[in-house]
């Protein structure tokens, strides 16, 4: 996301990158005006819902991110599931190593410390989550005979992403995406013929 001098813009890319590195609840509001540059009084102003407004709309923006960069993927493999499988997971794997694994996930990281409690919250993530599974589905779509079947393919793909991501922050490796990816693409049905 590129930065800009809008107010409201910063404090939503501010709090994309703290909830990503460590949450909400470890994401004060001192630190979110800091980060983001804002006075209190124009924080209040872009955001009259508080901090949770800023959660929702940061999600919003992390989300539509996300679903773009995996529907330009998709693209970029022009129709080859395996590489666009492998080149999602070799991106994650990437950006995890470049933030020093601190890039975690804004949708998870929300949707686990808030969600059982915070009905919108838990809507706006099953949302973003659920636009992240259409795009990795459209993906994958020429390899299953039906929108369900590509739907329930791409949901265990996203699943296994959100755990790999986890498990690859807490062990400060990334060795287990590639041979994850491989066994996803081993789960794809034979390529059908065209025509």
């Amino acid at each position: 996301m590129a930065r800009t001098s809008n107010a409201r813009q910063d404090a939503i890319e501010a709090a994309v990158r703290l909830f990503r590195s460590q949450g909400y609840s470890a994401t004060g509001l001192s630190q979110l005006l800091e980060e983001s540059g804002a006075p209190k009084g124009s924080f209040y102003f872009h955001f009259p819902g508080g901090k949770e407004q800023l959660a929702l709309e940061a999600l919003t923006v992390f989300g539509e991110e996300i679903r773009s960069r995996i529907a330009r993927r998709a693209a970029t493999v022009g129709g080859d599931t395996p590489a666009f499988i492998r080149a999602m997971f070799e991106a994650t794997a990437r950006e995890l190593e470049s933030s020093d694994y601190t890039a975690g996930c804004v949708a998870s990281n929300l949707g686990g410390e808030m969600s059982s409690g915070n009905r919108p919250i838990a809507e706006a993530v099953t949302t973003v989550v659920k636009s992240w599974v259409e795009a990795i589905a459209d993906g994958v779509a020429s390899r299953f005979e039906t929108r369900d079947a590509a739907m329930a393919y791409a949901s265990t793909v996203m699943a296994a992403l959100s755990g790999v991501r986890t498990m690859a922050r807490a062990q400060r490796s990334t060795a287990m995406f590639g041979s994850i990816a491989e066994v996803l693409i081993a789960g794809l049905p034979a390529a059908r013929p065209a025509g």
